[in-house]
């Protein structure tokens, strides 16, 4: 969809222009400049994850409803406006990663392990008999249940850093890198790179990703020195419209069932300033809390989430109480039981390591 991203840079240039002209607030998010760790990426990751749920709501909603559009095209809508969680999740991962010593056995330990491990048994509950070469090509490729691409996409990432050569990563030649990944990301969002990929690669395509990724490694090395403008009426009315014409945009593609990709680049960007903006890092609040749990123990419930959502197309969603309470009550079991197992892990990980 080039028009999405035609309406991308529409909508930053009028951002970028009004920040110009009424100086505006801004500042770059600064997630690990700070003494003690920020909560707000945690909370994001958190967010992302309940969209991510939220994206696999629609497709079960519309699996059982395909034509009640009344209803499915609010689950797309939920599911569009979501759309900015895969690209925070790389974006996220980049932010932290530094070759070091160990560093191939920590991916080992806290990522293949427990992917193989969630593939495995899905497969046995899925698809029944086991065969191994079967099995084996769809852990490599991400295809025991949909979501699981992401695994081998962010393994990629990992790979490309670790022989990345290091003065690519830092300084001006950071900056080109920067801008070599999102243009290839922008021709890949395009459709450019369709014919020369594997049909099979395309949704693990690292060239979808590379933009959030180059941007993690560029906000890492703290190449921003954001400054504190005086506040003035005009950023809230501002970010108020450009907000709006967003939603309405999204809106108005969800009714016509339109789906958006998971890659686009400008609406994920846009998002992690809103949410780095508006969020707060106190970590005693309820929902900070919450939220932050959620986002520190994304990777198990995103492995577990699966299982939860395959079992519940046994049954309608309009079973636990019609579309409405159906879709909250989807969500809440989507994310309540895969936290509960993430916690009993988390404790007994604890009560291990204690020993």
């Amino acid at each position: 969809m080039f028009e999405w991203e035609l309406f991308g840079i529409v909508l930053t240039g009028f951002y970028a222009l009004q920040v110009l002209i009424f100086k505006t607030p801004f500042q770059v998010p600064d997630f690990i400049n700070q003494n003690t760790r920020d909560t707000r990426l945690d909370q994001i990751r958190g967010f992302a994850m309940i969209g991510i749920v939220m994206i696999h709501i629609h497709s079960y909603f519309y699996f059982f409803h395909p034509k009640e559009p009344n209803v499915t095209n609010w689950t797309l809508l939920l599911s569009n406006l979501s759309r900015f969680s895969v690209p925070v999740f790389i974006f996220g991962s980049s932010l932290y990663l530094k070759i070091k010593p160990g560093y191939w056995k920590t991916k080992f330990t806290s990522l293949v392990l427990p992917y193989t491990f969630a593939s495995a048994v899905g497969y046995l509950i899925k698809y029944k008999e086991w065969a191994f070469l079967d099995f084996a090509l769809k852990l490599i490729t991400g295809q025991v249940f949909a979501p699981y691409y992401f695994v081998p996409l962010l393994f990629q990432f990992y790979i490309l850093f670790f022989i990345l050569p290091s003065f690519l990563k830092e300084g001006k030649w950071l900056t080109i890198t920067v801008v070599l990944f999102l243009f290839l990301n922008f021709l890949s969002n395009i459709n450019v790179f369709n014919g020369l990929l594997p049909t099979w690669y395309g949704p693990i395509s690292i060239l979808n990703y590379l933009g959030f990724f180059g941007l993690g490694l560029l906000l890492k090395q703290g190449s921003f020195s954001p400054k504190h403008l005086p506040s003035n009426r005009f950023q809230i009315l501002s970010v108020s419209i450009v907000l709006c014409i967003s939603v309405l945009i999204v809106g108005s593609l969800s009714f016509n069932g339109i789906e958006i990709k998971n890659h686009h680049l400008f609406y994920p960007i846009a998002m992690v300033i809103i949410f780095h903006s508006v969020l707060s890092n106190n970590e005693n609040l309820l929902l900070v809390k919450l939220v932050s749990f959620i986002g520190k123990n994304s990777l198990f419930i995103f492995l577990i989430h699966p299982f939860v959502i395959h079992t519940m197309h046994s049954w309608d969603p309009y079973s636990f109480g019609g579309p409405i309470l159906g879709y909250l009550v989807t969500l809440f079991l989507n994310l309540s039981i895969p936290s509960v197992i993430a916690l009993m892990i988390k404790t007994l990980r604890q009560r291990f390591s204690n020993q």
